[in-house]
């Protein structure tokens, strides 16, 4: 799943392709990871309510090592039917499920504990209001539409119903995409993407991996946009 038509902008289908060869040699611990959020989903499902997340960061690479971060976006329906951005200090239900997450699951599924980096927290609610009233300045539909292109989805069946209700309005889809391609290069010119790159291929060369030069040469040329 994911939007379709912004998977395949020129820039981010680099970025996926490039993202598809590092997944296939995916760390158990990056695995693991993945089964840790998928149970907590479930979990909260049986209370009759919805999560879901995106992750960023040495898990969607699948090169995630025991002390690693996991960076992730939560995807929630906030308060009472908010349409209103989902800030911290506001939504009672983001600071429960950030507390159940990092105090209670997360050490009753793993052997050992790990740092969780909370990068994002979008409203659902929002992401509909903004997309059927086709809010073409709405910065939760551009971090939607940027996370669903590149990101890890956990729990994406919740998420599939809004990325189809944006797809339908496709005058709405390209400002959001060209908004998504300067988001983009941005983050290519960024120190510290680079250095994420730089990581990812240390990790892979010291568990026995050879990178072959054909993906050494698209990430050169990805980095030189």
């Amino acid at each position: 799943m994911g939007i379709m038509r912004f998977q395949n902008h020129p820039i981010i289908k680099e970025f996926n392709g490039i993202k598809k060869f590092f997944r296939k040699n995916e760390t158990h611990i990056s695995r693991k990871r993945m089964e840790d959020l998928k149970k907590f989903t479930e979990v909260i499902g049986e209370s009759g309510d919805t999560i879901a997340f995106d992750i960023m960061g040495s898990v969607n690479f699948g090169q995630a090592i025991e002390y690693s971060d996991m960076d992730i976006v939560y995807y929630i329906k906030c308060d009472n039917n908010s349409i209103e951005d989902c800030l911290t200090e506001d939504c009672g239900r983001f600071k429960i499920y950030k507390e159940l997450l990092i105090n209670s699951l997360i050490y009753e599924y793993s052997s050992q504990s790990y740092p969780i980096q909370i990068v994002d927290c979008l409203n659902l609610n929002q992401v509909e209001h903004d997309i059927k009233i086709r809010n073409f300045e709405s910065l939760a539909l551009i971090k939607f539409g940027f996370y669903r292109s590149v990101c890890r989805g956990v729990n994406r069946k919740v998420l599939h119903f809004y990325e189809q209700l944006l797809e339908e309005d496709e005058e709405l889809c390209n400002v959001i995409e060209s908004s998504i391609a300067e988001c983009f290069l941005g983050l290519i010119h960024s120190n510290s993407h680079s250095y994420s790159f730089k990581k990812y291929m240390e990790r892979l060369e010291f568990n026995g991996s050879k990178i072959p030069s054909s993906i050494l040469e698209k990430i050169t040329t990805y980095l030189n946009k």
